[in-house]
């Protein structure tokens, strides 16, 4: 199994912020139904009070790394990603095997 962790920092008006990273954690939840590759999903938006703390964390699973591709590839998740697109100025990633 490979995990896929995706650290994403938005910037921006605090209410702007708020609605796309509560509109890409929905997006996001929905994708393991869409895309068989997926096998599962978890979603966090920084609540803590901590200054300079990335906004969203994401944990993808997938079986492989072909499966990963596929699921990186796919329109579903290109429109999800999408939504935090104009908001986005950091991403940090780090993919490895279980």
């Amino acid at each position: 199994m490979v995990k896929h962790i995706v650290l994403f920092r938005l910037e921006g008006e605090q209410a702007k912020v708020a609605q796309a990273a509560a509109d890409f954690k929905k997006a996001i939840e929905e994708l393991p139904a869409l895309l068989p590759e997926l096998k599962s999903v978890e979603v966090g938006i920084n609540d803590g009070p901590a200054a300079g703390n990335w906004t969203i964390a994401l944990t993808a699973c997938c079986d492989n790394y072909a499966d990963l591709e596929a699921y990186s590839a796919a329109p579903a998740h290109v429109a999800c990603v999408a939504i935090i697109k104009p908001l986005l100025t950091g991403r940090t990633c780090v993919d490895y095997t279980v």
